[in-house]
């Protein structure tokens, strides 16, 4: 992996190649722009935590409708992270144990291309991002392990567009702010 530049702004170690970000202490490699990125903002400073994209069949049909130009099967409006899972393509939300108080609807702008946060190191011209915040006050968590796209209130199997696993468990305490960018390549392949 030839890399290009270190990634400013960081708690910890981002490194960017033309194949992607090398984040530590996971020693993990994300693909560019197929990726999922939570930024951890502490009193400390930020931590890039990543994990890897899995579109699911559900997905997978949700784009080909929006191609074109079809009604859409399914919204997939908000966002919900958890502490248990199995990603998978058949995967739906019983596949996931859910952290209460998680679910939440993208940021109002958001999906949308080429996506212009700075704290978005997956962002790209064919790529698409949803972005979620939460605030201080949104929610706590010991351990936040998984994350998944599906619809506005889910029902026990509801189908998801995208399910990850974090490359580690982390904590969101009341002086803690997060991010979840979930970008989705629109390469053709």
């Amino acid at each position: 992996m030839l890399i290009r530049h270190a990634v400013p702004g960081f708690k910890n170690k981002v490194l960017a190649s033309l194949a992607g970000l090398w984040v530590a202490p996971w020693d993990i490699l994300v693909p560019r722009h197929q990726n999922i990125l939570a930024v951890l903002r502490t009193p400390d400073g930020k931590t890039l935590i990543p994990a890897a994209n899995i579109i699911t069949d559900a997905g997978d049909l949700h784009y080909a409708q929006r191609a074109v130009s079809e009604t859409l099967t399914n919204a997939f409006g908000i966002l919900e992270l958890g502490s248990a899972g199995t990603p998978g393509k058949t995967a739906n939300r019983s596949s996931f144990t859910a952290v209460a108080s998680t679910q939440k609807a993208h940021d109002g702008t958001y999906p949308k291309r080429n996506d212009g946060d700075g704290d978005n190191t997956g962002a790209g011209v064919d790529v698409v991002t949803f972005l979620t915040s939460y605030t201080k006050a949104n929610f706590n968590a010991v351990s936040i392990t998984h994350g998944w796209i599906t619809n506005v209130t889910p029902g026990a199997s509801e189908a998801l567009l995208t399910g990850y696993a974090f490359a580690a468990g982390f904590a969101k305490t009341a002086d803690d702010s997060l991010k979840i960018f979930t970008n989705h390549a629109l390469n053709g392949v």
